[in-house]
C-alpha cells in the first residue's frame, strides 16, 4: 500500500508505541556550557510538542464539526445506489454492476484476500461509514452496513481504532504526532453453523478479529503480531481517509494507489479455485441430502 496522501497522514504514525533508548554516552561529548544550552533548546522543543498536541486536537475537533456535512453527502450517495438497485430489481452481473458497488470498491482498494464466499456476503454491503469521537477518547469507527441476508444477522459490522495524541510522560521528546495504538473488532453473528467454523483459509472477515499484541516484547509471536497490527492500523486509516470519500473512483478504476502484487493475485486465483471446489462439494452434498 502506498503512503497515505491525506490531510492528517503526516500526523498519524501507525506503529506500536515503544520507548526510546537513550545513549548516556552522548552527554560525555558536550561541555557543561553546551549541556546547559542543549537543555534550553530541548525545553523549547517541548513547547513545540505542546503546540503540536493542541494542533492535533483542533484538527480532530474541526474534522468532527464537518462530519454531519459529510454524512449528508454520503446519505445522498446511499440513496442513489438504493434507487438504482430498486430500478434494476437487484439484478447484477457478478462484481461488475453498480448493484455491487461496495464490493467492487473493496476489491479495488483492499490489499488482503477476498474469497468467493466473501464476495457473496459482501454483495449485501450497502454502505461504509466512518464515525469520529474526540471525547473522552480520540478514536474512529469504521462501520460496514449490510442489507438483510442469509449469511450474517448483523446489520452493521464495526472496527474501532484508538488514537493516542499525547506524548509519553517518560519520554516526551520521542513524540512524533498522534498514533493509532489499538484496534477492536466486533462479534459476527453467523446464521449458518458452517460459517462459524474457523478455517485455515484467510477471509476478509478476519478483519473484524484483530490479534492481541503480547505485553512481553520477547514473546516469539510479538514481531509477527506487531506487523499484522501495523498493517491493520494503516488499512483502517486508509479506509477512513481515502476509500470512503473516494469510493466512486475506486469503483470506476480511476484511482489505483492500492494495487495487489502479482504474487497476491496468484495466491487469490489459487484460493478462489479451492473455494470453488469447496462450493461444488457443498452443493453436491446438499443435492444428495435433498434426494434422500
Amino acid at each position: 500500500m502506498d503512503s497515505m496522501r491525506t490531510r492528517n497522514a503526516a500526523k498519524i504514525k501507525c506503529t506500536i508505541p515503544q520507548q526510546t533508548v537513550k545513549n548516556e554516552k552522548d552527554d560525555v561529548m558536550f561541555t557543561e556550557d553546551e549541556k546547559k544550552t542543549i537543555a534550553e533548546l530541548k525545553q523549547l522543543y517541548l513547547e513545540t510538542i505542546k503546540l503540536d498536541v493542541d494542533l492535533q486536537r483542533d484538527i480532530y475537533n474541526m474534522e468532527k464539526s464537518y462530519e454531519v456535512k459529510h454524512n449528508e453527502i454520503f446519505d445522498k450517495r446511499k440513496k442513489i445506489l438504493e434507487e438504482f438497485k430498486k430500478q434494476n430489481h437487484g439484478d447484477a452481473s457478478p462484481n461488475e454492476n453498480v448493484t455491487n458497488f461496495w464490493l467492487k470498491v473493496l476489491k479495488a482498494s483492499y490489499t488482503e484476500f477476498i474469497s468467493k464466499k466473501d464476495e457473496k456476503i459482501l454483495s449485501n454491503l450497502c454502505d461504509i461509514r466512518a464515525k469520529l469521537f474526540n471525547e473522552p477518547t480520540v478514536k474512529f469507527i469504521i462501520e460496514f452496513h449490510f442489507e438483510p441476508n442469509e449469511y450474517i444477522a448483523n446489520r452493521v459490522l464495526t472496527k474501532t481504532y484508538f488514537l493516542n495524541c499525547l506524548p509519553d510522560p517518560d519520554d516526551p521528546l520521542s513524540y512524533d504526532g498522534a498514533e493509532i495504538y489499538k484496534c477492536e473488532g466486533c462479534r459476527i453473528e453467523w446464521k449458518q453453523a458452517k460459517d462459524r467454523e474457523k478455517k485455515d483459509t484467510t477471509s476478509f472477515f478476519d478483519f473484524f478479529s484483530p490479534p492481541t499484541l503480547p505485553e512481553d516484547t520477547d514473546d516469539p509471536n510479538y514481531c509477527d503480531i506487531n506487523a499484522i497490527l501495523q498493517n491493520d492500523f494503516e488499512l483502517g486509516f486508509y479506509l477512513k481517509e481515502r476509500v470512503i470519500p473516494k469510493a466512486v473512483i475506486f469503483f470506476t478504476g480511476e484511482i489505483a494507489d492500492c494495487q495487489s502484487s502479482e504474487e497476491s493475485e496468484s495466491e487469490t486465483e489459487e484460493s478462489d479455485e479451492e473455494s470453488d471446489a469447496e462450493e461444488e462439494e457443498e452443493s453436491s452434498t446438499n443435492d444428495t441430502e435433498n434426494d434422500k
